[in-house]
Formats: structure tokens, sequence, C-alpha cells
């Protein structure tokens, strides 16, 4: 695990320098790192940020949900929660979840990602949302980084 998480940061290093795309979501700034050589297509972006009572969830845009399951089943997708202090990282594990709205409903039924469809009265729901849901909040000196070895990084931080 040890050579993982020095893997995970030098990935950070190198692609810190690497084509950033910067999003500001609520209270959050995202950045989306790729390796400018790579071939792979990003296999998400983080959309908006929503803090819940014992964690945030990180919604996705992305046309294809069970990639991204399978970068998470596979271990290609690791997180970690970071002060900014030398060997403090610590690894955080990410589920994915949907969203489901059901007719006009104004918040969503939250379920995890191979759960069932809620019933929706027998319709089928009016939209639907994927997200990372972590077990941690951010502040002041404490992000949030994902990354997908070698080629992909997301830095999400707290305004």
């Amino acid at each position: 695990m040890r050579i993982r998480i020095e893997s995970f940061f030098l990935l950070v290093g190198l692609l810190a320098s690497q084509i950033p795309a910067e999003l500001r979501a609520q209270d959050f700034t995202i950045e989306e790192m790729s390796d400018e050589e790579t071939a792979a297509t990003k296999p998400f972006s983080i959309s908006r940020v929503s803090p819940f009572n014992g964690g945030l969830r990180l919604f996705l845009s992305t046309g294809n949900p069970d990639a991204i399951a399978e970068l998470l089943t596979s271990g290609a997708l690791q997180a970690q929660l970071s002060d900014h202090n030398p060997e403090t990282e610590t690894a955080i594990s990410l589920s994915l979840g949907k969203a489901v709205w059901c007719g006009d409903a104004v918040d969503p039924v939250y379920v995890a990602f191979r759960d069932p469809l809620p019933s929706c009265d027998g319709n089928p729901p009016t939209r639907i949302d994927y997200f990372f849901e972590v077990a941690a909040s951010l502040g002041p000196g404490r992000d949030l980084t994902i990354g997908q070895d070698p080629d992909f990084l997301w830095l999400i931080e707290e305004r």
C-alpha cells in the first residue's frame, strides 16, 4: 500500500504541470488534469459537489457509468485526503451511487450504483445522476484527490 501511495503522489507531481482544467462548483474548486500524451479518454468529469451530513457527493458527467464502476472495482481509481503536510495523506474509499428523481420530486432518492431503481409509482425516473460518495469533509488546508494512474487526476478543494 505504501508503494501505491507514493506512486499516487508521484502521479500528482507529474500531472500537476500537465493540461489542467478548472471548474468552480458551489463552494468548491475542481481541477481536472490529464497527461498531455495520453490517448485515453477521460472517463468522467466532476460537475458539482454536494456536502451532506458525514461526507460529500461528487456528481459526475459521464456517458458510461458502468466503466466507472469497473475502474472502482479494479482499483484503478484511488482517492486520498490531504492537509498539505508531508506524509499525512489518508487513503479514502469512493463508492458509486445514483441520485434518482421520480416525477416532480424536489429531492432525489440516493441508492448504490448496483441497487435497483426505486419504483417511482410504476413510472420511469425523470432523471438519474451518478456520483461518488466519500466519507470526508474539506475545509481550509484540506483537499481530496482522485487519481487514475497514470493518465488523469482530479483535485477537489473547498474555497
